[in-house]
């Protein structure tokens, strides 16, 4: 996962037992207050020297909260009456800041930005307290329409972002994303006792903090629609405030006698080693202890050869697919969210580097697969309506749905697809079966049109397709893996301009093992099968080569509490064909779930080794259709 690393941070004149950073600008000056004789003071950390900052009125106390490019600082002070008051340190001088709204008291300055534009929040003559945002001279305020109860702003970014927090009908602490006017509620999902949001840098990155279900403090970077948690392991307790540009986060540790400072750097993950042809992507269950959490495996030659976490999101959205949404990569990642039927886009280079939304889709619409319909070399989606059997494709470019075609209805009896290129024309043809009578027909697709469709025979509903890929090790053919239920063995159907060309069993495996996907396991260009062991968690990697098994090799194990997402082509351009599972849609992973070399292939529960065909289905034959 990203490597955190944290420094400790103590004022020298700090006599008290807690030192807190508050902001951190591009420059890396720190600023922040400590304790010492009972009493606040401010700090600028600036070049490994720390200067005291204390408003000439505060004489019960000074904190600063913000620091811009400019090295312009706010923050808050308390006066001999013990009223609070915002203050504007620039140029060397300080000017106090007082909310003008009828009522207003207890000012707090907490962030500034490049324009001068400070945001921080006062309490009304009600003890509510409001956000404010004082720009160009003028206050406005800044209050979330869900925080019944109140609401803080906390930091601004160059752009004019917002982050904070606010108070629901029942108390209840979320933060929030003020963006163009429309806010945005942000929960960490771990944060079952409240969330804050303290600070925003120019990339969108938030930092803040969350409570979970123990009463414990934990910080968290959200970034690209993920949560990573950022605890100092000196402390029990984290609780972060800035972020800059640079991605250095800052604040401070609780420890059972008080705490202090830290700033934090993340080092991202790195590149994928030397020799990785494969992806897979694991998710957390749901009803785990770390639900929502996801991590990237390496693979080469039949080897985990590194995992990385990619942090975590919101329980609601579900792994879908990984493919090629914003370019040559494969291993970007598609996520739905079971409530709205919204789908997001991650861009994954063995780290997520950006987000995209795509939009809703009602949730009668389900998918049935991702190929390269549209004709342009990209990964489209193709979404089907569980009432009415229509069939609509959705291309998708550079993280963005380009266009959207539909292409007809097939009745409900036609359930089970597969994608590849079965036509052996380069396209990404469908396959579909009928759940009552076996009958498999192929459909060819061009231009996100049905150009042709096949019969392709018939199969007992014993067998189910698990999936497609070059078994026969003909350049650029997709072949059709299928499975018997009842027995577990394996037969791989070669395909040809859309005729099933020859059979051939693989052997059979014990039903504890199920498929897990199939793709350059061993090596670039090898169509593998992976099966997962259902009680112990084991992977197995089968090396398919001509339609034979030629090598067996144990991926290690995992807990049943990590979800299979999917596999991926490593390599930017590799084909998508040899990567899909039945419906070339997986489920998928923050939390490193390392694989354990005590489970391979040469314990006790290794699945029963494939062999000869004992009981071989037969060739599809073409029947009488008309």
């Amino acid at each position: 996962m990203p490597v955190q690393t944290f420094t400790t941070l103590i004022d020298p004149s700090a006599t008290g037992l807690f030192t807190t950073a508050t902001a951190i600008n591009g420059s890396g000056n720190i600023v922040g207050f400590y304790e010492a004789s009972g009493a606040a003071h401010g700090f600028l950390l600036s070049g490994g020297t720390y200067t005291t900052l204390d408003d000439p009125l505060g004489t019960r106390g000074t904190s600063a909260g913000g620091i811009n490019d400019m090295g312009q600082i706010v923050g808050a002070y308390q006066d001999s009456a013990s009223h609070t008051h915002g203050f504007l340190l620039s140029g060397g001088v300080y000017t106090s800041l007082d909310d003008p709204v009828t009522g207003a008291h207890n000012t707090v300055a907490v962030g500034i930005n490049i324009e001068g534009e400070i945001v921080g929040f006062y309490q009304d003559s009600r003890g509510l307290q409001h956000g404010f945002l004082l720009s160009r001279g003028n206050y406005s305020n800044v209050d979330d329409p869900l925080g019944i109860n109140g609401t803080v702003a906390q930091k601004i970014n160059d752009q004019g972002q917002i982050v904070g927090y606010y108070m629901d009908g029942s108390n209840h602490q979320h933060g929030f994303l003020l963006s163009s006017g429309i806010y945005t509620t942000i929960d960490d999902p771990f944060g079952t006792k409240g969330t804050t949001a303290t600070g925003i840098n120019n990339a969108g990155q938030i930092v803040g903090y969350y409570t979970d279900s123990a009463n414990v403090t934990h910080g968290f970077l959200y970034r690209g629609g993920f949560f990573t948690t950022v605890d100092d392991p000196a402390g029990i307790s984290s609780i972060p405030r800035g972020i800059n540009d640079a991605g250095q986060i800052v604040g401070a540790f609780g420890t059972a006698s008080g705490g202090n400072a830290f700033v934090e750097t993340t080092v991202a993950n790195p590149a994928a080693p030397p020799g990785t042809t494969a992806d897979m992507v694991l998710r957390a269950a749901n009803n785990s202890l770390i639900a929502g959490q996801y991590e990237i495996y390496d693979i080469g030659s039949n080897t985990i050869l590194a995992s990385y976490s990619l942090g975590q999101v919101g329980t609601d959205w579900g792994f879908v697919t990984l493919g090629g949404f914003n370019g040559g990569d494969t291993t970007d990642m598609l996520l739905r969210n079971a409530k709205t039927g919204g789908f997001e886009v991650y861009d994954v280079n063995n780290d997520v580097t950006g987000a995209a939304f795509l939009g809703n889709v009602g949730l009668d619409w389900q998918i049935m697969g991702f190929g390269n319909f549209g004709s342009f070399g990209e990964t489209d989606m193709m979404l089907r309506n569980v009432n009415t059997g229509g069939v609509e494709v959705y291309d998708i470019h550079n993280n963005q749905i380009t266009n959207a075609a539909f292409m007809g209805t097939v009745g409900l009896d036609w359930q089970q697809a597969v994608f590849g290129n079965f036509s052996s024309r380069g396209t990404s043809d469908m396959v579909l079966r009928n759940t009552r009578t076996g009958d498999l027909e192929v459909y060819d697709i061009n231009s996100n049109q049905i150009t042709n469709a096949a019969f392709m025979g018939t199969v007992g509903l014993d067998w189910q397709i698990v999936g497609s890929g070059d078994f026969s090790s003909n350049p650029g053919e997709s072949d059709l893996m299928m499975r018997n239920g009842k027995t577990g063995e394996f037969e791989v159907y070669d395909i040809a301009n859309n005729q099933i060309t020859s059979a051939f069993s693989l052997g059979a495996v014990g039903l504890d093992w199920q498929v897990a996907g199939f793709g350059p396991i061993s090596g670039a260009g090898a169509s593998d099968m992976v099966l997962r062991n259902t009680k112990t968690g084991a992977f197995e990697v089968y090396d398919i080569s001509n339609n034979t098994i030629t090598a067996a090799a144990s991926l290690g194990s995992v807990g049943m509490d990590w979800q299979l997402g999917g596999f991926a082509a490593d390599a930017p351009g590799a084909s998508s064909a040899a990567m899909g599972g039945a419906s070339q849609v997986g489920q998928l992973v923050q939390a490193m779930a390392s694989f354990g070399a005590s489970s391979g292939a040469a314990d006790g529960s290794n699945p029963v080794a494939l062999g000869a065909d004992t009981s071989q289905q037969p060739l599809l034959t073409a029947p009488a259709h008309a």
